[in-house]
């Protein structure tokens, strides 16, 4: 019986640390487009108050640099999201393409396996 209890325990302290790794894992990421966001936003802002300097015909605006900054972090994470999506399409597709693949070849060898049992 305590053999039991301490597999058990074993095996939820195994299920637990895998869940913490994973947890920090997707956290990772998480902050990691965050902060690439955040790095876009930024330079998208000092982009339009470069601009306004170096121009004359460019007027400087606290709320069209913010916008500016908001239309960068919007487009990189909208393209960030597309380019994610498609790496994980593509990799779903692979999948069923690999079994129909593996079905193909199993009726390929069951049909030369009747034509040879048939010569």
């Amino acid at each position: 019986m305590i053999d039991t209890v301490t597999t058990v325990t074993e095996l939820n302290t195994l299920v637990i640390l895998l869940g913490l790794v994973a947890l920090f894992v997707v956290a990772f990421k998480v902050l990691e487009m965050l902060m690439q966001t955040v790095l876009v936003t930024v330079l998208s802002g000092a982009f339009y108050f470069a601009l306004a300097y170096l121009m004359e015909a460019v007027t400087f605006s606290l709320d069209t640099m913010l916008f500016f900054a908001l239309l960068g972090g919007t487009l990189y994470t909208v393209y960030s999201l597309l380019s994610k999506s498609y790496k994980i399409a593509s990799l779903l597709l692979l999948i069923p393409l690999k079994i129909l693949g593996i079905i193909k070849r199993v009726i390929r060898n069951i049909i030369s396996s009747k034509e040879q049992k048939n010569d």
